[in-house]
């Protein structure tokens, strides 16, 4: 097993990039003896998950906690493991829905700041060539069509009798059409990519019922029980674990009604 230095240093590609760390180890010696094999030895090396979703579901937890630092710091660790500029900023793109306008803007502005530290980064920061679509009936169209592909015609159904269907219909469409419709159907993330950053995100949010929910879609598209345990526990680390063990009780609601 790769022991937490090691995997400290490959995540932290540079020591320029650790002032903040090599702050709180001079501030306090016992929080950084705590926090470094709980940290990278022990979250980071769980075996259900790999490191490059594990990166995916802190980046989106970052986001909801909107501190500079934290944003920063994991947006820097997503890079040094392999992900491109413009899957980082797809990160915030597809939790514009979830975690909310100020969270991805801000979320935005971090990853712009961190991908000009490096000549690499800011060559690679290329936008998508994205497929947008003229109507919004066409979006809305294509975003069933996305539900129905990955999470099964139930989905749909949920989504169309909806009780923001029933009380704001025009909201609610506009909505569903950009994030199923467009979103969802862009090629800068994998779904199962899209799905950790949700997932994460809900958790982080306190938004049970949507959680409920997106659980079994994500046993629906493919994921395991230990996988999405193990979104929880990433995140959780970051929001805090009161989070994970809340969303560990909605799972296993899930995973009992699924038979999973």
């Amino acid at each position: 097993m790769t022991t937490p230095d090691e995997l400290s240093r490959r995540v932290y590609e540079l020591e320029k990039y650790r002032p903040v760390a090599s702050d709180v180890q001079t501030i306090s010696p016992d929080y950084s003896r705590i926090q470094t094999p709980l940290m990278w030895g022990g979250v980071w090396q769980g075996p259900g998950l790999d490191l490059k979703l594990r990166s995916f579901a802190t980046i989106a937890a970052e986001c909801v906690n909107g501190w500079d630092f934290g944003l920063q710091d994991q947006i820097r660790v997503g890079l040094t493991m392999g992900m491109s500029p413009r899957q980082i900023k797809g990160i915030f793109i597809q939790l514009l829905f979830y975690a909310g306008i100020p969270a991805t803007v801000h979320g935005l502005l971090q990853a712009q700041t961190v991908i000009n530290e490096r000549d690499d980064w800011k060559a690679a920061d290329v936008p998508v060539e994205a497929d947008w679509l003229e109507t919004l009936e066409a979006k809305l169209e294509r975003g069933s069509e996305i539900r129905r592909n990955l999470w099964g015609e139930q989905a749909n159904r949920e989504v169309e009798s909806s009780l923001a269907q029933r009380l704001a219909p025009e909201a609610s469409n506009i909505v569903d059409a950009y994030n199923y419709g467009e979103v969802w159907a862009r090629e800068d993330l994998a779904p199962k990519e899209r799905m950790v950053c949700v997932l994460a995100a809900l958790m982080a949010r306190g938004h049970w019922q949507q959680l409920r929910r997106h659980v079994r879609y994500a046993l629906n598209m493919g994921f395991n029980r230990r996988e999405i345990c193990e979104v929880f526990s990433q995140a959780g680390w970051y929001r805090g674990w009161p989070h994970v063990e809340d969303a560990l009780e909605q799972a296993q609601q899930v995973f009992t009604e699924a038979n999973a």
